[in-house]
Parts: C-alpha cells; sequence; structure tokens
C-alpha cells in the first residue's frame, strides 16, 4: 500500500445523514462568516467538537486517535496539504490513516502535546495566509479570519517548545529541514522527500491528484471557492478598515512571538490611530 493510496484517502468517507442534513440546513440559513466563527468555536469545545467530527466523514479519520503516527496542523492556506503530500510520498509505510490534518483547531495540537505524538504546526504570516482563505471562500470577513488566526496561534505560545514549528517558507523551500527537526525531536524515523528523491513538482501533482478526487466524490461542487486568480496579499489588503487592521496587527505580533522574531514587512499597513 502507498502512502497516498486512493481507497484510503480520508477526504472520501461520507458523513453520517444526520451532520449531513443538519450542514444543509445550516448552510442554507446562516451567513457564511457567521458559520466561520461558529465552527472555529465549537472546535474547540471538547464534547461538541468530538460529536462533529465523528459524523463528519471527512474528519472522522483525521482525527487523533491510537494508531496516531504523525500530526500535522496549521491555520487554513498554510501549504499544511503540501507538507502531508509530501510526508506520505516520502514514507510509503506511512498511510493517510495514520496522520492527523487538517483540522485546523489548535486543541488537535494541545491533544497531541498531552499524548507526546510528534506534531508538526506549519506557520504563516498572516497577511498572507489571511488573504489566501478570504479570497478562497467567499463571505468570511478579514477581521474574522484575522481574530481566528491570533486565537489559534496564542493559545500555542506556552506549548511551543513540545511541538516542531514549521515556517511556511522553509516548509515550501526545504521541507527535508523541517522533518529532521521531528526525527530529532520525537524520535522518529520519517524520510524526507529529498532522501526519497522527491521533488515539489511531484508533491503539487499528487496534491492536485487528491483535489480531483475529492471533486469526484463530492455530490456538489465546493460552495464559496474563488478561482486561482487571487490578488497579492499587498493589493488585497491595500485598502482595510480600522477595524480590520487593529485585527491584522494582532494576528502579526502572536506570528512574530511564535516565530521568535519580528516577522519580514513589518509592520504592514499602516495601523491606523486608536
Amino acid at each position: 500500500m502507498t502512502g497516498t493510496g486512493q481507497d484510503h484517502e480520508p477526504w472520501l468517507a461520507q458523513d453520517v445523514p444526520a451532520v449531513r442534513v443538519g450542514r444543509q440546513v445550516v448552510r442554507a440559513v446562516i451567513p457564511r462568516n457567521t458559520r466561520f466563527k461558529l465552527y472555529f468555536r465549537m472546535l474547540d469545545t471538547p464534547l461538541l467538537s468530538e460529536m462533529y467530527v465523528r459524523g463528519r466523514g471527512r474528519l472522522r479519520r483525521r482525527r487523533v486517535r491510537t494508531g496516531t503516527r504523525l500530526v500535522i496542523e496549521a491555520f487554513p492556506s498554510s501549504a499544511s496539504t503540501f507538507c502531508r503530500q509530501a510526508i506520505l510520498l516520502a514514507n510509503p509505510d506511512l498511510a493517510p490513516d495514520d496522520l492527523c490534518s487538517h483540522t485546523h483547531s489548535a486543541r488537535v495540537v494541545r491533544h497531541a502535546v498531552r499524548r507526546r505524538l510528534p506534531c508538526i504546526v506549519v506557520v504563516r504570516d498572516p497577511r498572507d495566509a489571511v488573504s489566501s482563505m478570504v479570497q478562497r471562500f467567499t463571505g468570511v470577513h478579514l477581521d474574522s479570519a484575522f481574530d481566528y488566526y491570533t486565537r489559534y496561534h496564542a493559545s500555542l505560545l506556552s506549548l511551543q517548545a513540545s511541538f516542531v514549528v514549521a515556517p511556511f517558507e522553509v516548509v515550501t523551500s526545504d521541507l527535508s529541514y523541517i522533518v529532521a527537526q521531528c526525527n530529532d525531536r520525537f524520535g522518529t524515523r520519517f524520510a524526507s522527500p529529498a532522501e526519497a528523491g522527491i521533488d515539489d513538482s511531484v508533491v503539487r501533482a499528487d496534491a492536485d491528484r487528491r483535489l480531483k478526487v475529492m471533486r469526484d466524490a463530492s455530490e456538489s461542487p465546493p460552495a464559496g471557492r474563488r478561482p486561482h486568480s487571487r490578488k497579492p496579499t499587498a493589493e488585497f489588503l491595500a485598502e482595510v478598515t480600522k477595524e480590520q487592521a487593529r485585527a491584522m496587527h494582532r494576528a502579526v505580533e502572536v506570528y512574530g512571538a511564535l516565530l521568535g522574531c519580528q516577522p519580514s514587512g513589518w509592520p504592514g499597513p499602516a495601523e491606523p490611530a486608536a
């Protein structure tokens, strides 16, 4: 079995009927920005989160379980898919079910830390991550996305010695370094893409393959996703409101604290006066 075998792809699992109907109703009556805020609050609430994850097909097999060998977490649009697919390709003995990823919940990281599981948290500059995410998912407000970025990462600051902090730029340019850090910290023996002779083009092709499988298996195309013709970050954030700018700066401060350095391009668009 290969690490990316389609028959074992967690994304293909179906929702239980109650969750499927519930999601249809919620999507029909609640605006997307409100759903966004409620969803991530729910994921950080233990009982509600566990009930939902067990019923939600694409999450059910991605949660931390007894056989979980590696946790890869990140805020959306932070290259966690690239990281996941690269590690799976480089390690044929590692099945998709062996990984917990793409829950976008800090609670999962805390769970991994408590169980002392190998854990990689990919961290991207919030200006880039939020710009990308908001342009992918129509209806999510900038300030809501920045606020969740801040809450997600701030809750991990006290735990960062217990997982591998993987800067987005390093993940996308030298993932082997991140894999080596994981092996050193947790005593694992995961092969890196470089050791397996896998280059970035192969990883990206496999990520595209996974996306196609998801789309083909879906009853309807993902709602709210915009085409890949997205504006660059600087252009997209050129005209933010005062509230959005404050939310952005709070996120950038947490990002810098997690990396232990001042982010490049600091402070971005000028912060408005109070």
